[in-house]
């Protein structure tokens, strides 16, 4: 039996969401407009249980992520739920890490990152679409509000000055540089993590220890 949802109304926190909601009849309405978000719901890249800390925006398709307008909604939101594949849990985050920067000056940043990350990872332009050379190719990504996004390209998982420091630390030094929009490691927002698993099924992580949020 289809039973229509009631009393809902989404706001949605990247245009495919907005898609979607607005294809199956969801009322809709702007972060401006909610004064609280009761519940998001997002899809994390990859997630640490033990530090309640997740990767979003790793991934460029089905399309590029909106990771200032997530943030923007963090801020109002009184539940986080993630979803995540059992693959994407890790002891350690250790895929790239996405960081919004201003495309106006983007190569300052960029180089910013790059030094903070020697000898750690590559820092790495995003495409618009396909695997283009380090500065993005010929048409690099370019965000509706203007933002470029680099890709710090870890060579041997999360570290920082050649250590696995902590998420915290790496957090604060990337959004100290100047020019840096928002990034896509999120500390402590979790509220409980629904992991499908093709062999235990479905489960919940509920997150004991989490770190304090991150609000850039």
């Amino acid at each position: 039996m289809n039973k229509k949802l009631e009393n809902v109304v989404a706001v949605p926190v990247s245009s495919a969401a907005a898609h979607e909601a607005a294809y199956h009849g969801v009322p809709l309405t702007t972060l401006e407009d909610a004064e609280q978000v009761s519940l998001l719901l997002d899809q994390a890249d990859q997630y640490d249980e033990a530090a309640n800390a997740a990767l979003k925006g790793i991934r460029a398709e089905p399309q590029q992520p909106e990771l200032p307008r997530l943030r923007q909604a963090l801020k109002s939101v009184k539940k986080v739920l993630l979803l995540a594949e059992s693959q994407d849990i890790v002891p350690r985050l250790c895929a790239s890490l996405p960081v919004f920067i201003d495309g106006s000056t983007w190569e300052e940043p960029a180089e910013a990152l790059d030094d903070l990350f020697l000898g750690d990872a590559e820092i790495w332009r995003r495409p618009a679409s396909g695997v283009a050379n380090p500065r993005g190719g010929e048409n690099p990504y370019m965000s509706p509000d203007g933002c470029n996004i680099v890709d710090v390209r870890f060579y041997e998982g999360m570290k920082l000055f050649g250590e696995d420091a902590q998420y915290k630390q790496i957090a604060q030094e990337i959004q100290q540089i100047e020019g840096v929009v928002a990034h896509g490691l999120l500390l402590g927002v979790a509220d409980a993590v629904v992991v499908a698993d093709p062999k235990q099924g479905v489960r919940v992580l509920e997150p004991k220890a989490a770190a304090a949020p991150s609000s850039s």
